[in-house]
């Protein structure tokens, strides 16, 4: 009997070995599952004996260091949660931050923009918790008037002069990459904020006539309205190009501006009542109206913060509906004459 039983096992290993000889050289013999398999793909954890353990292994009772879960009635830990599995009454803003009323911090529990666990960004509210406003952020663009820049905070109100001698400049504009540009009559300027200077960078070269409004694009491109035309400028050394009529009696006010889609617009002085919005193609320079703003002499147009807003001759600030063009009055400096403005870098 101990003779057939080792021809027997000899014949099994036998056949294991022959059906593994079978294999590719790129393969591998899974035993287990009776196959060939590309090597590295053999699992020898699934259904492997050696790793279920015994019965006894594998009974319902716990280990001495598992911890059993709370009973279902018991209440979770609102403060602690690491999963952030706070009930609705205690995070009614599900922004992480538990209310008041339930031990947290959180200033404002229906408002998602408000936590102590936010950041500030540039906008009406005090994200922080913290009883103020942008702390520690700027959230300004330039202006000028006919002889001073300034800094202006929209959302705080303020003004704050940063040089008082200009070159007669009729507009500015900041590029993607921060640097600040204006154009005169005479030619396109650049602002050295390091020295606190102007420096030309060339002449027009053509006859551009009241270049009064300039915009600046993602791709750098600068723009310059005039009159009822607009021109592209060189940026390196400021000579300007006809791009087109904006056409339909258009007639540039003050501005045009170009808005974080790229967007360019203008206001048009063409109804003596009252400036409208205009847009404005950048491949032809064709003017498409968006609708009367409700405010007059309008020379400086920003894109900030998603907001496109509007300086006025006799110093308001304004919002403006990009879809309608309505003017909305935000706030009047006194004693000030814009005449131009720049979008912030990002818009």
């Amino acid at each position: 009997m101990k003779i057939l039983m080792l021809i027997l096992l000899a014949l099994t290993v036998a056949c294991s070995d022959a059906e593994q000889r079978q294999c590719q050289d790129d393969e591998l013999y899974d035993q287990l599952n009776d196959t060939c398999v590309p090597r590295g793909r053999v699992d020898n954890n699934v259904n492997n004996p050696s790793d279920m353990g015994t019965e006894d292994q594998n009974n319902d009772t716990p280990d001495a260091d598992v911890v059993d879960m709370a009973p279902e009635d018991s209440p979770p830990d609102i403060i602690t949660n690491p999963n952030n599995n706070i009930p609705d009454e205690c995070d009614q803003d599900r922004d992480g931050s538990l209310s008041f009323e339930c031990g947290g911090q959180d200033c404002d529990d229906n408002d998602g923009r408000r936590s102590p666990l936010l950041q500030e960004i540039c906008d009406h509210v005090d994200n922080n918790c913290n009883d103020e406003i942008n702390d520690g952020i700027q959230c300004s663009f330039y202006a000028h008037s006919g002889d001073t820049l300034y800094l202006i905070d929209p959302f705080k109100k303020e003004i704050q002069s940063v040089l008082e001698e200009l070159p007669n400049l009729q507009d500015i504009d900041t590029h993607p990459d921060g640097t600040l540009y204006g154009v005169t009559f005479d030619g396109f300027y650049a602002y050295d904020d390091a020295n606190n200077t102007w420096a030309k960078i060339g002449d027009f070269g053509i006859d551009v006539e009241d270049p009064n409004g300039m915009a600046i694009d993602f791709d750098g491109t600068v723009f310059v309205t005039g009159q009822d035309k607009i021109y592209t400028i060189n940026r390196l050394t400021g000579a300007a190009s006809l791009l087109g009529d904006v056409g339909q009696n258009f007639y540039s006010s003050g501005d045009c501006v170009v808005n974080k889609f790229d967007t360019l617009f203008m206001t048009s002085k063409h109804d003596e009542t009252q400036d409208h919005l205009v847009q404005v193609s950048r491949a032809t320079g064709e003017g498409t109206e968006i609708g009367p703003i409700g405010y007059d002499r309008i020379f400086g147009l920003i894109a900030a913060w998603g907001t496109l807003y509007g300086l006025t001759r006799d110093g308001e600030l304004l919002s403006i509906n990009e879809s309608t063009g309505e003017g909305t009055l935000i706030h009047t400096f006194q004693n000030v004459r814009f005449f131009g403005a720049a979008s912030t870098p990002d818009r």
